[in-house]
């Protein structure tokens, strides 16, 4: 896991059912679902910029740990 599967090193080797309730509802708005998740799986918001992500959907990548930059850098949290 990590970048290539789209998401934030942070949660990287959490299960769904071992991620905090925030870190689910996060994930479930940039369209993850437990399947996706626990597969490696990649929700169409991957596809996206940051700038075109609905403020709903950055504020999900801000709880999973993702910013600006490292959004558009196909991701790898950083620094927490």
């Amino acid at each position: 896991m990590g970048e290539e599967d789209g998401k934030a090193t942070h949660y990287e080797d959490y299960d769904w059912d071992e991620l905090p309730k925030d870190a689910q509802d996060a994930a479930t708005a940039l369209g993850y679902d437990k399947d996706m998740w626990d597969n490696d799986g990649k929700p169409p918001s991957d596809d996206k910029d940051w700038e075109e992500l609905t403020n709903d959907e950055r504020k999900a990548a801000e709880t999973l740990g993702y910013t600006e930059e490292n959004w558009d850098e196909g991701g790898g949290f950083c620094c927490c």
